[in-house]
């Protein structure tokens, strides 16, 4: 777990990583390897809820990651298949992009893509509400720890505390 967020959510012991198969098997769905940071973030708090809203699912949780990828994907694709002020870097990889967190209270949804420049993984939000979306420059736990730290939200998005809570009936805990 990169150190910089564990001031903020505790040591990482409180689940076991994931296996590498539960791994293999998203990263061979997506056909590509999934950023580290992201990985290491979800082996140690993963299946949970973040500020009190944003659920993080585990490959191996109560709602597995591999699943809600593949049900996001798809309702993300039909809500925004429509909106017109999609981000070109967005629509670039479309049959591509990864939602990796659900946010409750507003309906948003957090997303890996691909940047067209360089093949590396970049994040972006997307509005549920009004839909628009915000491109994130800064990495996976750049993101997180603005998040986390500072408590630089996304529009509409409330803290509550605690910023780390194990979601209900979590196989791993």
């Amino acid at each position: 777990m990169p150190s910089s967020l564990e001031p903020f959510l505790g040591p990482p012991e409180r689940f076991r990583p994931a296996s590498t198969q539960a791994w293999r098997h998203v990263e061979d769905w997506l056909g590509r390897d999934l950023p580290a940071d992201y990985k290491e973030f979800v082996d140690g708090y993963g299946d949970a809820l973040l500020c009190g809203h944003l659920f993080v699912p585990h490959p191996e949780g109560s709602d597995p990651l591999l699943k809600f990828m593949q049900e996001e994907r798809r309702i993300f694709q039909e809500a925004y298949g429509e909106v017109r002020n999609i981000p070109s870097a967005l629509t670039d990889a479309w049959e591509e992009i990864v939602p990796w967190a659900y946010h409750d209270w507003s309906g948003d949804v957090c997303l890996f893509f691909s940047d067209p420049e360089n093949g590396q993984w970049r994040v972006a939000v997307a509005f549920r509400q009004c839909p628009e979306f915000l491109l994130v420059e800064e990495s996976f736990t750049d993101f997180m720890a603005l998040l986390l730290s500072d408590r630089r939200t996304p529009r509409g998005w409330p803290v509550r505390e605690p910023l780390w809570q194990s979601m209900p009936d979590s196989p791993l805990m």
